[in-house]
């Protein structure tokens, strides 16, 4: 039935895939996403209420119409994503284990003698402070979010971790000034490089390999989201997302829901917001890799992570 609500709206937009009758739930949710991607707000709230009224077991529908009705009240900019929401997102749920278990294989791939590390998009050290040995002689930071880099630094420097910090993006480090000349043993960006656009990643990729031994890369074997509006695509985000808001409860299921999840779950489809997020499939980092210069790549399973499995790449420079 998705299918022909996308066909009805690729045709005649909304209001021809609204008039066609006896919608389920889900397709009632995608109408709300079709409403959201239009700016057509009042409509997107009210289809996700419908949704919820349906079947308010699933904590899918309640949770989107919960946030359409505040965005209808509130207009989109006052609904974006909270540091309180992802704090309670990134520590909770799945992510517990996923982050125990990243940090477990980048500490298996770290050399026995003393080396140096590089950390691209560390956030607040979630996964890099539990990963440290005592081969680690220094830590080369580089974090665009100076209060995450600020958090990571302390901490390093409490455990009386030898550190360097960069506040900026990955281009903005490789473009400084006296840089050429550095090198690492080990380089590593764990859910960091899909912030890189897909058409300019090759460059730094390239850079990476130049500069480091190997390269340990954490990412999720994501679908592409350039048509999230696809019938294909909107089954995998509503399908992911139940199962993602399942592993909260509580007092902070609310925050996660509202403070993290179902902003990203509808910025997927908002054509007014700049795309930060360039997801992709594993095959398809493992062919950029190879393409950067990288002699070869190995991958590890990490987590069967609820929005899509997390994979650990070990990209050798030679």
């Amino acid at each position: 039935m998705l299918d022909t609500l996308w066909s009805q709206y690729r045709a005649g937009g909304l209001d021809a895939a609204a008039s066609v009758a006896g919608p389920s739930p889900e397709e009632l949710l995608y109408l709300a996403l079709l409403a959201f991607a239009d700016e057509r707000h009042a409509e997107a709230a009210t289809f996700a209420a419908r949704a919820a009224q349906a079947a308010p077991e699933d904590p899918l529908f309640p949770a989107a119409a919960a946030y359409l009705a505040r965005v209808a009240r509130e207009g989109k900019r006052n609904v974006y994503v909270s540091a309180e929401g992802f704090g309670a997102f990134i520590r909770g749920g799945g992510n517990v284990p996923l982050y125990r278990e990243t940090s477990r294989a980048l500490a298996a791939h770290y050399p026995g003698e003393p080396f140096e590390l590089l950390d691209v998009g560390p956030g607040d050290g979630l996964a890099l402070l539990p990963a440290l040995t005592p081969a680690v002689r220094k830590v080369t930071l580089v974090e665009p979010a100076a209060p995450l880099l600020e958090r990571t630094s302390r901490e390093l420097a409490a455990r009386g971790v030898s550190h360097e910090s960069f506040s900026g993006r990955l281009q903005e480090f490789i473009a400084r000034p006296g840089g050429e000349a550095r090198r690492w043993a080990v380089a590593q960006a764990t859910f960091s490089l899909h912030s890189l656009p897909t058409a300019e990643r090759l460059a730094p990729l390239a850079w990476l390999r130049a500069h480091c031994d190997t390269l340990l890369v954490a990412e999720f074997d994501a679908p592409l989201m350039d048509e999230p509006l696809t019938p294909d695509i909107i089954r995998h985000v509503l399908g992911r997302y139940r199962e993602g808001l399942s592993e909260y409860s509580g007092a902070g299921f609310e925050t996660v829901a509202q403070g993290f999840l179902m902003p990203v779950l509808f910025g997927y489809v908002d054509r007014g917001a700049t795309r930060t997020t360039f997801e992709q499939p594993m095959t398809a980092w493992e062919a950029q890799l190879r393409e950067a210069g990288f002699a070869r790549v190995d991958r590890q399973l990490l987590y069967p992570y609820w929005w899509a499995p997390a994979w650990l790449l070990v990209a050798h420079a030679r």
